[in-house]
Order: C-alpha cells, then sequence, then structure tokens
C-alpha cells in the first residue's frame, strides 16, 4: 500500500471523478485509474461503484476512506510540522472547544494563566465547534485538548478533569421574579422559556428536566443555538432562559439578572485529549488553570467522574512536557 494510492483514492472521492482526481494531483487519468485498482487488489475488496456518470463509495470503501482521510490528515500536518522546525517556528497549541465555553470560560481562563507565565511560545488556534463536541472529532481535528460538554464517548480519549454544576435562569432586570434570591420554576407561570439546541445530548436532557417541571403551563418554547443568543432574546424581553453556569458570567450584562434554581438540573463539562498525545508543559499548566478558574468561581460546583454519576477527587494531570 503506497501513499500514492491513498492519495488518489483521497482525490477522487474529493473531486468527484477519476478525470477531475488527475487534474487534483497532476497525474494523467490513466495513472489515477490504474493507481485506485490496484488498491482495491491489495485491499481485497471494491472502494467504488462505478455507475456513470458519478462514482460512489461502496460501504467497505467509506469505512476504508474514513482511516485513509486520518492519516493523510496526519502525513500533512507532520510536512507542514517538519516546514515549521525548518524555518524555526514551534508547533502551536492548538484547542478545541464549544462554541459558548470557548467565548465564555476559555478567554476568561486564559488570560489569568498567561499573565503569569506564557501558556503558548508562539501561536495558539482555537477551533470553535457550534454544536457538541464529539470523541471523533477530538481525534481527527488532533488538537492538544478539548473544552468540551459532557456526557461524550471517550474511547481513546485521556480526561484530566471533568465536573458539574446546576444550571441558572437569566430573566430581565425588570422582571417580577428578578428580586428573588432563588428561582422556583413552578413560578415561571406563561413566561416563554428559551433554551439551547435540542440537538446536542446535554440540551436534550436540560429541556426534558424544564418540560417536566413546567408542563401544566402554557408557554411558548424557543430553541437557539448558543448562550449569547439566549441572552440576547431575554434582552429584548422574549422570555427567560436556562443557562449553563459556565459560561453565563462572561455573557450577563446590567440589564439580565442571573440566579440558581431552586431543582438542581446538572450541567456537566470536562478536558480531554486524545490518548498518547503528549502535552507540552503550557497546554498542561492551562488544563490546570482551567480547572481552578471553574472550582474558584463556578457556584456549587462539583467534582464527578465522566458521567456525574459519583463524586470524585479530580486532581489534574500535568502529563508529560513535548521532547
Amino acid at each position: 500500500m503506497e501513499i500514492r494510492q491513498l492519495e488518489a483514492l483521497n482525490a477522487v472521492v474529493t473531486s468527484g471523478s477519476v478525470t477531475a482526481a488527475g487534474r487534483l494531483l497532476g497525474r494523467s487519468q490513466p495513472v489515477v485509474s490504474r493507481q485506485v485498482s490496484d488498491l482495491e487488489a491489495e485491499l481485497g475488496f471494491v472502494l467504488f461503484e462505478r455507475t456513470r456518470p458519478t462514482i460512489t463509495l461502496t460501504e467497505a470503501g467509506v469505512q476504508f476512506y474514513q482511516d485513509v482521510r486520518s492519516i493523510l490528515a496526519d502525513l500533512h500536518q507532520l510536512q507542514s510540522h517538519v516546514m515549521g522546525m525548518r524555518s524555526g517556528e514551534i508547533r502551536p497549541l492548538r484547542i478545541l472547544a464549544t462554541s459558548d465555553l470557548a467565548q465564555g470560560l476559555l478567554p476568561v481562563a486564559l488570560a489569568l494563566v498567561d499573565r503569569f507565565n506564557a501558556v503558548f511560545p508562539q501561536k495558539l488556534i482555537l477551533e470553535e465547534s457550534v454544536y457538541e463536541v464529539t470523541a471523533r472529532g477530538i481525534l481527527e481535528r488532533r488538537a492538544d485538548f478539548a473544552l468540551i460538554n459532557l456526557p461524550i464517548d471517550i474511547e481513546g480519549l485521556q480526561v484530566h478533569w471533568c465536573g458539574q454544576a446546576p444550571c441558572q435562569l437569566a430573566l430581565p432586570a425588570a422582571h417580577p421574579l428578578a428580586g428573588q434570591p432563588i428561582i422556583h420554576l413552578e413560578d415561571i407561570h406563561n413566561t416563554d422559556v428559551i433554551t439551547l439546541l435540542g440537538r446536542y445530548r446535554m440540551r436534550f436532557h436540560l429541556i426534558n428536566s424544564l418540560v417536566q417541571l413546567t408542563s401544566r403551563d402554557k408557554r411558548r418554547h424557543i430553541e437557539v443555538s448558543s448562550q449569547q443568543t439566549a441572552l440576547s432574546m431575554v434582552r429584548a424581553g422574549l422570555g427567560v432562559a436556562l443557562i449553563d453556569p459556565f459560561t453565563v458570567p462572561s455573557f450577563a450584562a446590567g440589564d439580565i439578572v442571573v440566579r440558581p434554581i431552586a431543582t438542581d438540573i446538572p450541567y456537566r463539562i470536562g478536558v480531554v485529549s486524545p490518548v498518547g498525545h503528549l502535552l507540552t508543559e503550557g497546554a498542561s499548566r492551562l488544563i490546570r488553570g482551567l480547572y481552578t478558574h471553574v472550582r474558584s468561581t463556578v457556584p456549587q460546583y462539583l467534582d464527578t467522574d465522566v458521567n456525574g454519576l459519583q463524586a470524585q477527587t479530580v486532581v489534574p494531570q500535568a502529563n508529560l512536557k513535548h521532547a
């Protein structure tokens, strides 16, 4: 099995035809076709269903291509690292995070930790995921670590720390309940409720909890894709919002009040990295800093196991320095 064969397979898939793949790679159409055929012969199964005018991957081809794409991404990343080393560049710190955590919790903790000792020497790359961050997404993107919402499939991942805190309710400052220190959901009555989209596994749990507790009331339900949008809706007087406790301090303003809820609706987050991935000292320092910041600022934060089923003592590991 040769790299040129894998490149040919990738080019055919991404371009949609053997002819277009040849133009993409700077090879003739017969050469690309032969490389794919030789690869199929070596594998012992067919990669493409050749039905003109298009060709599509077989079921086995789809599974094989997923691995090929990951391998080629690694090679491209290696080439990039080599070029950077030649020019004296240092490997950047790469972080993957859900959008709300990337825009709320992470910048504050990063600024606090970086103020005393720089966590990245030259470059930091922060990639945001609008919805959930999946285990495969972490592994494919090859982030140094990910700040995520839980639950998640942890196969192939090292969990550095994880925990939970109860959700809170954001209300307009002029709302009749804004003066109460604790909000009972039963007191919301017919006020419209704003939550995050149900396509998140965690959000589905939150919405279900809210619906069950307020099922007897008549109200409309607004679903949005971010905490910022939810708070903008609250600010405009469109309702009250169920907010996660880890990002709300960064988003709330004077015309919005945030109150604890009498009913415990847990929200879980954590930091994970690919198993076997060597973290720089800066990355390890930031992971510890995130944990310290959460413990000191998030009300009723509790360390848990990755499923949130039992409390445990969590001490973020320093991990190994990058050689």
